[in-house]
């Protein structure tokens, strides 16, 4: 395994992102083939073993993987009780890309504003997150996390919580591989 985390220096490209946020960008490598990796991101009870950080867990996925396909996958542990996000899938290309949106959720996984989900800051009423695939040889593969709208002030926690997810999503493929 494998990090590297970059605070970009450009800001947001979609509309409804916060424009002064800097981009997001995360890299990371996996001991596993790009179809395996690209494979825990396609199915409900993948997700539920590994998104989100240490300490809160997943109660709840419902994914249409598609393009144009939504999605609501909700969390359990934070002090405040629940929530978690939902949007939809903008563009997928099998091993290689997933775009989606980014909006906060409450527990029935519909859409509501930062401001309703108490979040302090600037974030936009909603982001973008993309993942980039990449096969690196036969057994080993990459991806890069862009995230759009975080902002700048709460950029360290994400990276500290994406970091974390993604440590749970190491253990998951390599529990699927033994």
């Amino acid at each position: 395994m494998q990090t590297s985390q970059a605070k970009g220096t450009q800001s947001s490209v979609h509309k409804q992102s916060t424009p002064t946020a800097k981009l997001l960008e995360m890299d990371r490598k996996f001991n596993v083939p790009v179809d395996q990796l690209f494979a825990a991101f396609a199915t409900s009870e993948s997700l539920k073993k590994w998104w989100w950080p240490e300490g809160i867990y997943t109660d709840q996925v419902d994914l249409e993987f598609r393009e144009g396909g939504r999605y609501f996958i909700n969390m359990k542990g934070y002090e405040q009780g629940s929530g978690g996000m939902t949007g939809h899938f903008e563009e997928i290309v099998t091993n290689q890309r997933i775009v989606m949106t980014d909006q906060f959720a409450d527990t029935d996984g519909n859409a509501i504003s930062p401001e309703e989900a108490k979040m302090p800051g600037q974030w936009p009423e909603m982001a973008y997150i993309t993942f980039e695939f990449e096969a690196l040889d036969n057994n080993t593969s990459r991806f890069k996390l862009s995230q759009e709208g975080i902002p700048n002030e709460f950029q360290k926690d994400c990276i500290q919580g994406w970091s974390e997810s993604f440590d749970k999503l190491e253990k998951y493929l390599s529990d699927r591989r033994h």
